[in-house]
């Protein structure tokens, strides 16, 4: 009666470790910081109203100087906004539309 009971726990206990190992898998669908040689990952998305400088810059496709345009042209009451006013590009838009949304304004 114990040999069943032990092998039944020998089992579980092998699925748990299985699981947890595919479990583990890097998350995708964020944008990259470099640091030397390590790439750090973020999922965070980014206020376009209210992100600073840096913030911005660090976004895929984006450059100092198109941060500093999404600044400029503060407040968007969309993530399109980006589009409409002319601030990015429509490529530009497409790397970093999953990464930003536009607060609303109360």
């Amino acid at each position: 009666m114990r040999r069943p009971v032990f092998q039944l726990l020998a089992v579980g206990t092998l699925l748990l470790a299985v699981a947890g190992g595919c479990s583990s898998k890097r998350m995708s669908s964020a944008y990259h910081d470099v640091v030397g040689d390590k790439e750090q990952t973020t999922t965070q998305k980014v206020d376009i109203n209210t992100a600073t400088r840096g913030q911005l810059a660090k976004l895929p496709g984006v450059t100092d100087a198109d941060a500093d345009r999404i600044i400029a042209n503060r407040p968007y009451g969309d993530k399109k906004g980006l589009l409409r006013k002319g601030v990015l590009s429509e490529k530009q838009y497409e790397s970093v539309q999953d990464y930003v949304y536009a607060s609303s304004k109360k």
